[in-house]
Order: C-alpha cells, then sequence, then structure tokens
C-alpha cells in the first residue's frame, strides 16, 4: 500500500499508493507520538496533503526520522532461532548452552517494554479528542463478541471447504473445533465481559514482529497505517490495547512454525524429538518475556480483565489466520489452526472440568 525512499540516511518519505480522504493513521500516530515523546518510533518530520476544493484532505506522503537498524524483528527472530538450532547438541547427552535461548528473550522482553510504553502514552489524559481514552461499555462488549464468533464460522467455514487436505492431525483439530463451536461462542461472549470498563484507546493496529525495527539491542515500532484492507474509520477506532498484544503473540508462532519447517532438512542432525522440544520451549519463553516486559511498563490496569481479552483476541485473530490462509496460502493453514485449537483448550478447559 506504500513505497519508500530512503534520503541520506537522515529521511525516509512514505508514498501511500492507496489514496483515502480523512486523516491518515500514520501520520496520525507519528504525529501524536512524536509530540509526546515516544522515542521508539521514526519522529514525523512532515506530512504531504493533497486538499480537495470541497476541503477533503488526502495524505499523499509523510517523511519520517531514518532509524539504522539490523531489520525486522521477524527476520531477526529467524535468524537467531536458526542460529541456536545450528548450536544445538545433537542428542541429549551433549550439554546445551544454558544461554541458548538469551538472545530471543532479550529482544522479547525489550518488544514488551517498548509496546508497554507506548500503550502507557496512548492511555494518557488528552484533549485531542481522537487520541483521549473511553471505556468500554456494554455496545463495544456486545460487538466484540459478535465480531469473534462471526470470525469462528468463517473460520470453521474455511476448515470445511479445507477438510480432505488436512493432514490427519489437523483433520482432528478442526472437527473439535467444530464439535466445541458453541461453547467457544460461549466462553468468548464471558470472556468479552470482562472487558466492562475497559480503556480504550488508540493503538497500533496490525502489530507484528515485522512491523518492528531491531536497532543494537533495542527495538523501534514502525508502520501506523493499520490493515489498509479495513475502512479507515476503523484503522482509527479506539479499542483495546490487547489487540495489539495478540498479534505480537501470533507472530511469535508463526515465527516458531516458519523455523520448524526450514529446519528439517536445515538441521537434519539434530533429532526431530529436540528440534520441536527446543521450538516449543523457545515459543513459551518468548511469550513469557515479551509479556513481562510489556506489564513492567504498561498503563496499570486489571489484570485478569486484560487476561481475559487477550485470550478474546487471540481467539480471533488466530481465526481470522485460519480464514486468511484457506484463501490465500492453503498449505499454511496449519499454523493458525494448531494456534486455534491450542488457545480453544486452554479457555475451554475450565467449563469442560466443570461439566465432568
Amino acid at each position: 500500500s506504500n513505497s519508500s525512499l530512503i534520503v541520506g540516511n537522515a529521511a525516509m518519505v512514505k508514498l501511500f499508493r492507496r489514496l483515502v480522504a480523512g486523516p491518515h493513521p500514520e501520520a496520525e500516530m507519528g504525529r501524536y507520538l512524536t509530540e509526546q515523546g515516544f522515542a521508539h518510533t521514526p519522529a514525523l518530520l512532515g506530512e504531504m496533503v493533497r486538499v480537495g476544493a470541497d476541503g477533503t484532505r488526502h495524505t499523499l506522503a509523510v517523511a519520517q526520522g531514518f532509524i539504522r537498524n539490523q531489520g525486522d524483528a521477524w527476520t531477526w527472530m529467524l535468524d537467531w532461532m536458526l542460529r541456536a538450532l545450528s548450536d544445538l547438541p545433537a542428542t541429549e547427552e551433549a550439554e546445551a548452552s544454558p544461554d541458548r535461548f538469551a538472545e530471543g528473550e532479550a529482544i522479547a522482553s525489550v518488544i514488551g517494554q517498548r509496546l508497554g510504553e507506548m500503550h502507557a502514552v496512548l492511555a494518557r489524559p488528552t484533549k485531542a479528542p481522537d487520541f483521549a481514552p473511553e471505556r468500554a461499555d456494554d455496545a463495544v462488549l456486545d460487538r466484540w463478541a459478535r465480531d469473534v464468533a462471526a470470525q469462528i464460522d468463517a473460520a470453521l467455514r474455511a476448515l470445511a471447504g479445507a477438510r480432505a487436505s488436512l493432514e490427519p492431525q489437523a483433520q482432528a483439530e478442526a472437527e473439535a473445533l467444530e464439535r466445541a463451536r458453541g461453547l467457544l461462542v460461549d466462553v468468548a461472549r464471558g470472556l468479552a465481559r470482562h472487558g466492562a470498563g475497559a480503556t480504550l484507546t488508540r493503538i497500533h493496529g496490525d502489530l507484528h514482529l515485522g512491523q518492528m525495527l531491531v536497532s543494537s539491542g533495542d527495538v523501534y515500532i514502525i508502520d501506523f497505517e493499520g490493515e489498509p484492507a479495513r475502512p479507515l474509520e476503523q484503522r482509527r477506532a479506539k479499542t483495546s490495547p490487547m489487540r495489539d498484544l495478540a498479534g505480537v503473540i501470533r507472530s511469535f508462532d508463526y515465527a516458531v512454525a516458519v523455523v520448524g519447517r526450514k529446519s528439517r532438512e536445515a538441521h537434519a542432525h539434530v533429532a526431530e524429538e529436540r528440534r520441536e522440544a527446543f521450538l516449543a520451549e523457545t515459543l513459551n519463553r518468548l511469550n513469557a518475556c515479551f509479556l513481562a516486559g510489556y506489564r513492567a511498563l504498561a498503563p496499570s490496569s486489571d489484570d485478569a480483565a486484560d487476561a481475559a481479552l487477550l485470550r478474546l483476541f487471540l481467539i480471533e485473530k488466530a481465526a481470522y489466520e485460519v480464514a486468511y490462509e484457506a484463501a490465500n496460502r492453503p498449505s499454511w493453514i496449519d499454523v493458525p489452526l494448531h494456534g486455534l485449537a491450542r488457545i480453544a483448550d486452554e479457555v475451554l478447559a475450565p467449563e469442560r472440568q466443570a461439566a465432568e
């Protein structure tokens, strides 16, 4: 949706190919975060706007400060995991380095810290109406529950269409999700109710590891355009910050899955069970460090409500990914399907235990 040009390692000019009328989130968020002193996103240097005869504004381009970096966090994480696998002893008898997770854990923690800092800035009281925090009322909670139910149904329809091509494990997961549909929707509705009175703010809205730059052990958050396919009003809407966290956690899951596929041949010297155990522990550690880093600097709130909303938006995100992969990359559908099945098992466990 945009093209970028680096100017003398001092600035980056981003030209938008898809123009929309009204305030552009990339310029709007960049300006606000720059004014508020948030240092871990490119500073907004300027905005090029076309104003029509009727006063309608279209943002054509923005100029942002250039950040020297070692690439985005997605590429960084893949490279680190592949290096760590290369250093992994072939058998359990050989001792693995006790620091084999340290690099990844450090960056995951910094990602959480920077996101927590950004959310704290966006949660500050302000006289700017487009950024003033609000509270979730019943209408918001009902909309969240409806949206998640609709996304679950979209995922189930996609799985029904792809059932014949699924591997046995994926088929079993799809069938289990179909059987649990009603209970999962009910649980999602209950999770949404935990958000009563929760703070609603502007968020990134399309956050994943590819939307962060790694620079000398630090992390910068970039690309505030939001999901280009969504209407402008949705991309500018205030919502729960937990949506951003769900995006990062799902991105960790995808990164581990990509490395798992690449490592089958690249690291054939390591036993499959050992590779899988390493990647499973890696995912758990990345998530734990990310969440700990976030909680250390995020605005104080209701931890129980945040946990419930995070589960809600993880269900929605994974279900969206299932439908997306079915339509665009069928060979990847097992990645979000495994994630959705795992999340469903976690949130449904108390209900199933109570029924026994």
